[in-house]
């Protein structure tokens, strides 16, 4: 593999021990979610025969894969074999044996973290997804576990994760979120973030999505600046055209400070985004 991938530097700030540690706890927060719609009963009905039941084996698949990120997350951060199959109930020879494969396929993956695809243009990555993309992992498991819990933590699971100091010794956050959207979604990607902020102002977001300036998207001080003035409380939205695509649009959402607001957001550009 010969060419650099947009992450190489984000993945170099982090641990192996703490890469391994978000793979686990993403596919932690897949489980959980999983599991929660499995608890659902109001579309019992609309469930054909046996339905239920192929809902609960998929979750053992992610079980499983849990299993295998926790046995990869423990060597990494240095427990022997004989510890990890002590809380397996067998021996030393049987989990090396067992979790070797998932092991080497980690390993393999810091060797080559992606492959190019049949047409030679899309990069399929080799990392767990949340290895591969770790400050996007990071943003958005710390917001999905405070919804979920309790746990009074702006950081809960990237606080431990991140080289350098302490997180409640740092700056506090400027709630800055940002991605990549598709140029023909860019319209959708603004009419949806207005509706979610309660922005009942009557701006044009197509005509502003039409409109991008042709602006180096690494010259953040020319990108195009935009209000939305929305009941949750001020945003500013940033865009500027991507100089290597010229399908994609940069977008920065700064000033969503409320939680639930935060995830909205992330869930758009997941699915306005490039890969989706």
């Amino acid at each position: 593999m010969t060419e650099s991938t947009p992450y190489d530097a984000e993945r170099g700030a982090f641990t192996r021990a703490a890469l391994a540690r978000l793979a686990l706890s993403d596919t932690s927060v897949d489980l959980a979610g999983a599991a929660e719609n499995l608890a659902i009963t109001r579309f019992d009905d609309q469930t054909g025969p046996g339905g239920r039941v192929s809902e609960a084996a998929a979750l053992r698949g992610v079980a499983d894969r849990l299993l295998a990120r926790a046995v990869v997350f423990e060597r990494e951060r240095g427990s022997s074999w004989e510890q990890i199959a002590h809380y397996l109930g067998t021996d030393a020879a049987d989990a090396r044996e067992r979790f070797t494969p998932a092991v080497d396929r980690w390993e393999r993956a810091f060797e080559e973290p992606y492959r190019l695809d049949g047409t030679g243009r899309k990069r399929v990555p080799q990392l767990p997804t949340a290895a591969y993309d770790p400050e996007t992992a990071c943003r958005q498991l710390d917001l999905s576990v405070r919804l979920r819990t309790f746990f009074r933590d702006e950081h809960p699971v990237s606080g431990a994760l991140r080289p350098g100091p302490p997180a409640d010794s740092r700056p506090p956050l400027d709630y800055d979120l940002d991605g990549r959207v598709r140029r023909r979604s860019l319209g959708l990607f603004l009419h949806l973030l207005a509706q979610f902020a309660r922005d009942f102002a009557p701006t044009d977001w197509d005509a502003v999505a039409a409109h991008v300036r042709s602006t180096d998207e690494d010259d953040r001080g020319a990108w195009d600046t935009h209000p939305v003035e929305g009941s949750t409380g001020p945003l500013h939205v940033r865009l500027a055209n991507v100089t290597r695509d010229a399908d994609l649009v940069a977008v920065v959402v700064a000033g969503a400070a409320d939680a639930e607001l935060r995830l909205r957001i992330d869930t758009l550009f997941e699915a306005l985004g490039p890969d989706s």
